[in-house]
């Protein structure tokens, strides 16, 4: 298992239901990905800025997304995984 760091803002199809957030796929390198389980989610904070993030897997590897609540925007933050 690799842990490589990506840092790239992604498009990502996710679930808003009032504080609770699920991404359900992402898009990376003309790549889409469909989550098959949020593994765990956490919230953190850079300065003023609100960020949500989120353990997935799509069956094989496991991704860290990360949502800025200020910004509306997605990152990919890492992937572990046989890359």
């Amino acid at each position: 298992m690799e842990l490589k760091e990506i840092n790239q803002i992604v498009k990502v199809g996710a679930v808003f239901k009032g504080s609770a957030i699920t991404p359900k796929w992402f898009t990376w390198e003309e790549r889409k990905y469909q989550i098959k389980e949020v593994n765990y989610n956490w919230r953190d904070r850079q300065g003023s800025e609100d960020i949500h993030c989120f353990s997935v897997t799509d069956g094989t590897n496991n991704y860290e997304l990360a949502f800025n609540a200020k910004r509306l925007t997605w990152t990919l933050n890492k992937i572990c995984g046989s890359l």
